[in-house]
């Protein structure tokens, strides 16, 4: 019995602990890299200068990326366009993937291991509300792949709300990594065809990918408010 007692003790403890780094780090990544990481991503110029060359550049952008999902302080999207104006459209994409499996892995253990206090912490109330009924097992993994695969939707507020849901860590992981894709790609494509002033291209991307937005983040609003509704 005593030997119960503080095995739960001790998980406590654990888990006070990687709470209160995570929020540190977020607290000091905010502070010391957001302004500067905003600034530079606004300029894909400076992009540029910030990850530097050769291999090192990699690691660097794949730190931006997992800060940006993990700390939501810079819109991913514009992330995205940097990869593709300094490295490419194929090569922004598989970098952009990896550090959102990275992030997304992190974030799901973490949600998961830390429960829905947690998950309620670090997502906005309304948001939380509104997110509610991917608590319902019926049809989950289906509504997963929709919400990942259309551009527009909330995808790192979903990455923090999906460990207190339901759905198998293996599953999650293939499913919030390939259904980004089309969102990435477009993202990529815009930055890429600034890169190599394709001005004319880089603009009809970004407009057809802002309406399919804008038809996503209107389909996400629908389908949580209808499920929503539905278990009241």
């Amino acid at each position: 019995m005593n030997s119960k007692k503080s095995i739960f003790s001790n998980r406590n403890i654990y888990l006070i602990i990687s709470f209160t780094v995570l929020i540190a780090l977020m607290t000091i990544g905010s502070i010391l890299l957001g302004p500067h990481l905003v600034d530079a991503v606004k300029d894909p110029q400076k992009f540029r200068e910030l990850l530097g060359t050769g291999v090192k550049s990699y690691f660097i952008f794949l730190g931006i990326q997992m800060a940006q999902i993990i700390f939501a302080f810079i819109p991913g999207e514009v992330v995205e366009i940097g990869a593709g104006y300094v490295y490419g459209n194929f090569k922004g994409t598989v970098l952009c993937m990896l550090g959102s499996a990275v992030a997304t892995f992190i974030i799901f253990g973490l949600t998961r291991m830390l429960g829905k206090k947690f998950t309620s912490i670090m997502i906005d109330s309304k948001d939380f509300k509104r997110l509610k009924f991917l608590q319902n097992e019926k049809n989950l993994e289906l509504l997963f792949i929709l919400l990942y695969f259309i551009p527009g939707t909330p995808k790192d507020l979903i990455t923090y709300f999906a460990g207190v849901t339901k759905i198998k860590f293996g599953v999650f992981m293939v499913i919030s990594t390939f259904c980004r894709i089309p969102s990435i790609l477009t993202s990529t494509l815009v930055g890429s065809a600034l890169g190599e002033e394709r001005y004319l291209m880089s603009v009809i991307v970004f407009a057809i990918t802002g309406v399919i937005a804008i038809i996503g983040l209107y389909v996400y609003h629908r389908i949580s408010k209808k499920s929503n509704n539905e278990q009241e």
